[in-house]
């Protein structure tokens, strides 16, 4: 229950229609993991944090063991990490929002895992390679608020209009549109379940 002082801390928040006292009862009570490092992750934490998210769960590897979470976050820029907690998360049904560089702007994925099952982020990994790039520090910013801004909405509503869709911004074009990621029978993570030897 909220105490008057965050009652009064978070006063702009409460008086949004979108958030209203209910929603911020919702941040209140989530917890989040963020999986990442950098400026990326230092962005989406300050931005998490300034809700009043009740824990933000860091991990820089994958963790042995899943704690309970309302959503993940991954803001990692290592391939084999991304790749492994992405794993872990599908395999145990744990709904996940994706976030990278890409070109000269960021890409969002969000994806439920239903039943462990793909689309997962390999699916569209596998198929498009060239998606992930690095960029400077003022576009890492950007990313890890626009994944803490998802994240956030994702949570007030239990449902997003990227579930299933890779969100495409170029910063340098000044475009952006939506991909929809489908299940690829060339994806790594369904192959292993398969029992097939997949090699990097």
């Amino acid at each position: 229950m909220a105490t008057p002082d965050l009652n009064e801390r978070f006063s702009r928040q409460v008086i949004l229609p979108s958030v209203g006292m209910a929603g911020q009862k919702k941040w209140e009570s989530s917890t989040v993991l963020l999986a990442g490092e950098g400026v990326t992750l230092q962005a989406a934490q300050k931005a998490l944090e300034s809700t009043g998210l009740s824990k933000i769960i860091v991990v820089d590897s994958p963790p042995s063991q899943l704690s309970s979470f309302s959503l993940a976050i991954v803001v990692t820029e290592k391939t084999d990490l991304r790749r492994e907690i992405s794993r872990q998360l599908r395999a145990q049904s744990k709904p996940t929002l994706f976030a990278w560089l890409s070109g000269s702007g960021y890409s969002l994925f969000l994806t439920k895992h239903l039943n462990g099952q793909c689309p997962c982020l390999e699916c569209f990994e596998v198929m498009n390679p060239k998606a992930f790039a690095q960029a400077e520090p003022t576009v890492q910013r950007i990313l890890g608020a626009m994944a803490a801004s998802e994240a956030l909405l994702w949570i007030l509503n239990e449902q997003s209009p990227l579930e299933g869709r890779v969100w495409i911004n170029s910063l340098e074009e000044g475009t952006s549109f939506r991909h929809e990621v489908r299940s690829s029978p060339k994806c790594p993570a369904l192959l292993l379940d398969e029992g097939v030897v997949v090699t990097p």
